[in-house]
């Protein structure tokens, strides 16, 4: 009986206006994206240079929603990614300064510089300022399986009654994916892991042959499926796959990994605790606090020297770590294998979010690259979920529970007493989108870029992460002018297709703020005859 894992790395990235006028007033936002560059996806390219170069067999699972995909590909903000990296170095060089009287200091700033002068040299000269393509070469050589995922982070179950907009979300994503990666992609990632019945129907519609639920979808359903969720299911020929129960808590728990001692503590960052002046010219004043790279203690209680952080302490911390994660799912596999000598395989998918993981635990991709280096030392095979569903009739069927991977299993915090507002003006909004797509079926010139703009619009006001930033107070004030500022742009259009004027000038320079889909076709959301 086989011992599989697969692992899936879902990445993440709302949407920010980027031209000169809004650059501070989103620095916070900017500065996040850059962090996500330097610290996830430079790092998970040199990651796989190396298996390359020592030919490991493996192949892991990544999620590259299209808005990621947008703002990688963004000219001006590859310029202005590289300016980051020098800022952070001149800082880096007045840190020196500064922290002259504390060698142990010293050494990690001199650390920090050197890291951000070679991902400068990495990013223009060896990636040619483009990262995607990389990550496409590795797909191809069969490394890493990119999943394919909606247009933005929706909360599909919302909008069960509404399969025009879950449609129009599913068609964005594939057109996207295709666009950047050349192919069409055999998994679907729902978006916060939101399932409810009948979803399968409209993602299979699109050339999609499986997705990943949250195991309350399998263990709350109403057949429970006889090998829990270490085990495909199915709806028809379409298979599905439960995600690891354990995972969040091996983690995040009260005595999850991330919480050693020995990891760095990224919340006491400089950037929260000197005066603005001494931040220049990574941070200016009249700008929110954020992070700027530079952090000198572990997470252990205080400041002092004994809590200075040490990259050989947390390296080898990492590798205990990472046998401990191998040892405790071995374990689990094993005790299915123990129960069970029919069942041919049994898989545990682990589903990591790169954006909370990044952003709580500094040392998590050299976690990883453990993960795997040490993995053929516990006899599991590491495979991609697509490998599993060339023949989904062996699998058992099921009819899954509704779902999701947020708030306490349900999505409720997508719509709580914080952000319920703004469903209201999503609804409505979505009901006069549709609307206009069989009203104005083959218009062109301004009227077709307006409807265009409309569709660009209600997509980015859909993304459950403005609701979750608003319901935690998290990135606050930017999600509620974000989602603003998409539902009046959406307004606009709507009563100046009514009453047949625009201003061409609002048009342009709207257009030119919002970057994103620039392909787009409205007609996406017309009824499907």
């Amino acid at each position: 009986m086989q011992k599989k894992i697969s692992f899936i790395l879902k990445a993440s990235q709302e949407f920010f206006r980027h031209t000169e006028e809004e650059k501070k007033i989103n620095a916070p936002l900017i500065n996040k994206f850059f962090e996500s560059i330097s610290n996830v996806y430079i790092p998970l390219l040199n990651m796989l240079e190396r298996f390359e170069t020592e030919e490991y067999n493996f192949c892991f699972s990544i999620v590259f929603p299209p808005i990621l995909c947008n703002l990688l590909s963004s000219d001006s903000l590859q310029e202005d990614y590289l300016k980051w990296l020098e800022n952070k170095i001149l800082l880096g060089q007045k840190e020196l300064i500064r922290n002259k009287d504390n060698q142990k200091i010293i050494s990690l700033i001199k650390a920090g510089i050197e890291k951000n002068t070679q991902l400068k040299n990495q990013f223009a000269e060896k990636y040619q300022k483009r990262l995607l393509p990389v990550f496409r070469y590795y797909m191809q050589k069969g490394m890493i399986e990119i999943l394919g995922t909606c247009g933005t982070d929706i909360f599909l179950p919302h909008y069960v009654d509404l399969p025009e907009i879950i449609s129009a979300e599913i068609e964005t994503g594939l057109y996207s994916y295709k666009k950047v990666f050349g192919t069409i992609p055999e998994g679907f990632w729902l978006c916060e892991k939101g399932y409810f019945e009948g979803v399968e129907n409209i993602i299979k519609a699109y050339g999609y042959s499986y997705t990943i639920v949250d195991s309350r979808s399998f263990l709350l359903a109403e057949k429970i499926p006889e090998n829990g969720t270490y085990r495909p299911c199915r709806i028809g020929n379409f298979v599905l796959f439960a995600d690891d129960y354990y995972v969040e808590k091996e983690f995040f728990g009260e005595k999850g990994l991330i919480f050693n001692n020995n990891y760095l503590n990224q919340n006491s960052d400089i950037g929260f605790d000197l005066e603005i002046e001494n931040l220049s010219p990574v941070m200016q004043e009249g700008t929110s606090r954020f992070s700027t790279g530079y952090t000198y203690f572990n997470r252990g209680v205080g400041q002092n020297n004994d809590c200075i952080y040490d990259k050989e302490s947390a390296h080898a911390q990492v590798i205990k770590d990472s046998k401990r994660f191998l040892e405790l799912h071995s374990s689990r596999l094993n005790k299915m294998c123990d129960e069970d000598s029919k069942t041919d395989f049994y898989i545990d998918v682990c589903t990591f979010d790169l954006d909370r993981f990044s952003q709580n635990w500094f040392e998590f991709i050299d976690f990883f690259e453990n993960v795997i280096i040490h993995l053929k030392q516990y006899d599991i095979q590491n495979v991609s979920c697509s490998s599993l569903c060339d023949n989904p009739s062996a699998y058992e069927k099921i009819t899954p529970y509704f779902s999701s991977g947020c708030g306490e299993g349900y999505g409720e915090n997508l719509l709580s007493s914080k952000n319920c507002w703004m469903m209201r003006y999503i609804y409505k909004a979505c009901e006069r989108m549709i609307d206009l797509a069989e009203r104005f079926p083959n218009d062109s010139g301004l009227k077709n870029r307006l409807l265009n703009l409309g569709a660009q619009e209600l997509l980015l006001s859909l993304s459950s992460k403005l609701a979750q930033y608003i319901d935690k107070s998290y990135f606050l004030e930017y999600a509620e002018r974000r989602f603003t500022e998409s539902i009046v742009a959406f307004t606009y259009i709507f009563d100046a297709l009514g009453s047949n004027t625009v201003s061409t000038e609002w048009l342009t320079r709207i257009e030119a703020k919002d970057s994103v889909f620039p392909w787009m076709n409205y007609k996406i959301f017309a009824k499907k005859k």
